[in-house]
């Protein structure tokens, strides 16, 4: 099962920790507000020490150079499946307007963009707006390319988690990232083909390897992996 903690450590600053059985190791993210830690379920308070005595003055270098951007009305999200973008009107009122995958957030011209509090709700409003495009995209992009290739699955869900951008369970349950939205087609394809995989392999095998090189032919698997490693969930 999968726990969730956060440390708020004195020299590395808030630790978000997640213990899952399917670790093998640790890996650590820096994310502008906190660092990121997937550890074994075995792993001890020594070896979370140990980890961040070696990356943390690497992983706190990455946080201040992804600070993030300040959201204003000429901030644009475009990408291939989803838009974002905030347009000024004479009005007292904030109003989202989704058409298709393409949404548009409406905002008094005298909108204070520099308070944090507006900075943190106009993100979780992209969040909604970023979720209700994913239903209606990747559940059935994942339907089609399971049949596509011959894989079962018991259940689809969708996520908002800054982690991992697909995870499959021991039951064939598939979790996605709503952050999918933010890459390239051929890159969401990738993440799911990677999970469907999962359901008959659940390592990281040579023939998971094997199996992923033949569903991404001609044996590109190693490759797209490489340009995932490239993107990120910053908004």
């Amino acid at each position: 099962m999968i726990a969730k903690s956060i440390i708020d450590h004195p020299v590395w600053g808030k630790i978000v920790v997640t213990r899952n059985p399917r670790a093998r190791r640790m890996t650590m993210r820096a994310r502008p507000d906190a660092i990121n830690m997937t550890i074994p379920v075995t792993a001890t308070a020594q070896d979370i020490e140990k980890a961040l005595e070696q990356c943390g003055p690497k992983l706190l270098q990455c946080r201040q150079e992804r600070q993030p951007i300040v959201i204003d009305s000429v901030y644009r999200i475009e990408r291939e499946n989803f838009s974002f973008g905030i347009e000024l009107y004479n009005g007292d009122k904030f109003t989202l307007r989704c058409k298709g995958r393409c949404a548009t957030l409406l905002c008094p011209e005298k909108t204070d963009f520099a308070d944090s509090r507006m900075q943190e709700w106009i993100r979780k409003v992209i969040r909604r707006a970023m979720t209700r495009a994913a239903k209606s995209l990747l559940p059935q992009r994942l339907d089609v390319l399971a049949a596509k290739h011959g894989f079962t699955y018991n259940r689809c869900t969708l996520r908002d988690v800054h982690t991992r951008w697909g995870s499959c369970s021991n039951r064939g349950n598939i979790n996605l990232s709503i952050y999918l939205m933010l890459l390239p087609d051929e890159l969401i394809d990738y993440v799911m083909l990677h999970e469907l995989c999962h359901t008959v392999e659940m390592n990281h095998s040579d023939r998971f390897w094997a199996l992923m090189d033949k569903v991404t032919a001609p044996a590109r698997a190693k490759v797209l992996r490489a340009r995932l490693k490239g993107y990120n969930t910053d908004i």
